[in-house]
């Protein structure tokens, strides 16, 4: 079957269809309920007198898969703490059990400022100042970082409704989510957004979220007696990390790196979109292009294929580098040779690198990766640039 890809794919979707069959009967949510309990709990929660002091605006929206940019009649000033609380989701495909949440398809804008993804179901942002916009979509698919669509790319063939609960507070998020959390809470929502503007995980230092995916909370620093490395823990969610560097790419640049992978996020061929759930580490080019060493569940090692989403098929190229599950769990250490695999695997080289990514993915079969990363290098001879 390794063999014959067109095979293998069909006792994929095979086997994906049974599972589905299984989840029609016990379906999993794509997160909190959207409807009227959702609006009803919130409304009591803004209602509460420990809450209203604390609250300037808050306003109720529901969007459908097909909705531009919604105005929320929101004027934000710069740096202004905004809480939008999140419930439901939108579905690629009920049978298959394809979907996802509101907390990776739910994105803001204002003041033509660039586009914001609020990265969970209760996230606390800082506003850019200006009337607050709302629109919910897949990520990914953008013309432009001020949140034009896409036209070669239309959004068509989702179902399902995202409600947002939007709430700008007079004096921070802390003082008005200790007051709600006092009041009250609806499926947890409430605590998690404390938690989250008590306890907030930032991205590692120097490295930054694609905007056309958005901010996540997949990655972190951690520093133990081992050393320091960089934790990737994804879970029905998908998010690229990036860390800018400009480098010659000639016949001596290697990557090195080390990584541990616990856990993978798929358990089935990732070759294919509905499968398309993995952890690697990736090398971007001056022409566009990144190739990245993935860690598969069950593709032979070496296989190389594009990546199968749309947009992605043009500029992305997987290897797989390892596949043997008997690694799981153990720190494994790398060494590529980029032009050559670049060579083997797209075509001619370009001249330059200009990012390193770290990659997790796990918004089609919302199973949960974890993994993580140390000791990454791209070396030249003698010339060694530390990036983690």
């Amino acid at each position: 079957m390794a063999g014959n890809p067109g095979l293998r794919n069909m006792m994929t979707l095979a086997r994906l269809a049974v599972r589905g069959v299984g989840r029609l009967v016990s379906p999993r949510p794509l997160g909190p309920q959207a409807g009227v309990a959702f609006e009803q709990a919130f409304s009591r929660l803004l209602a509460a007198s420990p809450v209203v002091p604390h609250i300037r605006i808050a306003r109720f929206v529901s969007l459908a898969p097909e909705d531009d940019w919604q105005s929320l009649d929101i004027d934000t000033a710069p740096g202004e703490e905004v809480t939008v609380f999140a419930a439901g989701g939108f579905w690629a495909s009920k049978p298959l059990d394809l979907g996802f949440g509101a907390r990776i398809g739910l994105w803001l804008r204002a003041g033509g400022s660039s586009i914001l993804k609020t990265p969970t179901n209760t996230s606390t942002v800082a506003a850019p100042g200006g009337a607050l916009e709302i629109v919910a979509k897949p990520p990914g698919e953008w013309a432009d970082e001020q949140g034009a669509f896409d036209p070669e790319y239309p959004r068509g063939g989702l179902a399902g409704e995202i409600c947002a609960c939007v709430i700008v507070w007079k004096e921070g998020a802390v003082a008005g989510l200790e007051a709600m959390a006092r009041a009250g809470d609806h499926e947890g929502l409430v605590g998690r957004a404390r938690e989250e503007v008590l306890s907030p995980v930032f991205a590692p230092q120097g490295w930054r979220y694609l905007w056309r995916l958005g901010d996540g909370r997949i990655f972190r620093d951690a520093n133990s007696a081992d050393g320091h490395s960089i934790c990737c823990h994804t879970s029905g969610d998908v998010g690229i990390l990036q860390y800018p560097v400009d480098v010659p790419l000639t016949e001596n640049t290697r990557l090195r790196w080390r990584w541990k992978v616990d856990k993978l996020p798929c358990d089935l061929p990732e070759d294919i979109q509905p499968t398309h759930d993995y952890l690697s580490i990736a090398v971007e080019f001056d022409n566009g292009q990144d190739l990245t060493y993935m860690w598969s569940s069950s593709l032979p090692e070496g296989t190389i294929f594009p990546c199968p989403l749309p947009f992605w098929d043009k500029v992305e190229t997987h290897w797989v580098l390892r596949s043997d599950r008997a690694n799981i769990g153990k720190w494994l250490s790398e060494e590529q040779q980029v032009r050559a695999d670049y060579a083997k695997a797209v075509g001619a080289p370009p001249a330059r690198i200009v990012k390193v990514w770290l990659i997790a993915v796990s918004v089609f079969q919302r199973r949960e990766g974890i993994c993580e990363y140390a000791d990454i290098e791209l070396a030249d001879g003698e010339r060694v640039l530390r990036i983690a």
